[in-house]
């Protein structure tokens, strides 16, 4: 009777399964990996998406209509917005 127990026994097993699949473990590992990162990043744009929905509120203000006349009627030759030559027209 063997009443001693080997380590190399208990290893050989192991070592024969890891070689054997080694790939298809690393393969399995790295798509795991990649599918809880993926979760966690859905599950952190739906918390910031439901964040923004509640605090969309329209601001409320009115536009400054005399400064809007004014520069309606403005006749210097400043550059307006929007009316500024083009620098690549000759």
């Amino acid at each position: 009777m063997k009443s001693s127990i080997r380590i190399s026994e208990i290893i050989e097993p192991i070592a024969g399964f890891l070689r054997r699949f080694h790939m298809l473990l690393f393969f399995l590992l790295v798509s795991g990996g990649l599918f809880a990162a993926i979760m966690v990043l859905i599950s952190i744009i739906n918390v910031s998406s439901n964040s923004n929905v509640k605090s969309d509120n329209a601001i409320k203000g009115s536009f400054d209509e005399a400064t809007i006349r004014r520069i309606e009627q403005d006749t210097t030759n400043v550059a307006k917005p929007g009316a500024r030559p083009s620098p690549f027209v000759e």
